[in-house]
Order: C-alpha cells, then sequence, then structure tokens
C-alpha cells in the first residue's frame, strides 16, 4: 500500500499507457485549468510524471523512453508529435484520423485507460503543480542532475544514451522538494 494525502492506493493500480495518452492527459488538464502548456513543458512533466511513478509505485507511467537532449528529456514520439507547435502552446490533444471498413472519416484520441481513480486524482494534482513551474525551472532542475550534467559534452554531440529509469526516478526524488 501506498499511501498520499491520506489516500490508500495499491502500487499494483497503476498501468503503464502509451506516451501520446499521457501527453494528452497533461494537455487536457491544462486546457481545463486554461494553463498553457509547450512541447518543452511537456516534455519535462512527462518526466517528472515518470519520475514520481517510478518512486512510488514502481513503474513508469510512460510506455517509452526518455532521450538526453540541449534543453533536458525529451520523449520522441510525443515530441515529434507536437513540434510543428514550436514554442507556442499546445491546444489541441492529440487525435488520429482515419476512414474505417466503411468508408466512413473517424477519429479518435488516445486516451490513458485502466487507471484507478484514486491514482488519476494524484497524478492530476501533480500535473497541474508541474503546469505552474516555469518552464525554465524545470530545464534547470534536469540540468543540475547528474544524470544530465555528467553527460553534457554526449548530449551536445548528440551521443548521449537515453535515460535509463533508476536515472529518470532520482532525478525526481533530487527535485521532489522544488516540484512541491
Amino acid at each position: 500500500m501506498i499511501f498520499y494525502r491520506g489516500l490508500e492506493i495499491m502500487a499494483e493500480s497503476l498501468k503503464t499507457q502509451e506516451p501520446i495518452a499521457v501527453a494528452n492527459f497533461v494537455i487536457n488538464l491544462a486546457n481545463e485549468n486554461k494553463l498553457s502548456v509547450t512541447n518543452l513543458q511537456l516534455q519535462k512533466i512527462l518526466f517528472f510524471l515518470q519520475g514520481y511513478t517510478l518512486d512510488k509505485y514502481q513503474v513508469g507511467i510512460v510506455n517509452g523512453t526518455f532521450s538526453k537532449w540541449q534543453y533536458g528529456p525529451v520523449q520522441k514520439n510525443v515530441y515529434r508529435t507536437f513540434r510543428d507547435n514550436g514554442a507556442s502552446p499546445i491546444t489541441n490533444e492529440y487525435s488520429d484520423a482515419y476512414f474505417d471498413e466503411l468508408g466512413q472519416f473517424r477519429t479518435q484520441t488516445p486516451e490513458m485507460k485502466s487507471i484507478d481513480n484514486n491514482v488519476r486524482d494524484v497524478l492530476k494534482s501533480l500535473v497541474l503543480k508541474l503546469l505552474r513551474i516555469p518552464v525554465w525551472k524545470l530545464v534547470d532542475l534536469t540540468h543540475k542532475d547528474p544524470s544530465w550534467c555528467n553527460y553534457k559534452d554526449e548530449i551536445m554531440e548528440y551521443q548521449a544514451s537515453d535515460y535509463r529509469n533508476e536515472e529518470i526516478e532520482s532525478c525526481f526524488v533530487n527535485n521532489e522538494a522544488e516540484l512541491k
């Protein structure tokens, strides 16, 4: 059992999700709360969410890797999806558009699935806190962590390996006080 703000949560109640579904969760929360989120900010929020879930549930929420880039961690699939926004806020969730077997045009928005409501509430609370932290502070927090600063030369030469889960969790734990 894990306790968070008086809530009793089963660790096994967290299921790993597709990266774009977690990104849509963040974007939707930003929109619902009239907050903006850029691709750079989204990348850092996904990274710290991953660190949080690795620390608290022993499983990452994002089913994917994070690369070490110049401005900190990047989940490449999510980055590519929203890169056309540049530095502008992302205003819409990602949706797949397709024609079904009857030739009808359809859209489907990837969403997080099989998430316990208590866990979802905890994640919402964390995302809302992260959305209110200036993006360059989030970048700075990742840059000060050994998982980034010890590999700066390799990162600048595009030779750095992806983050290991232990590094992601450690970066969250090292910065947890700053993220509240």
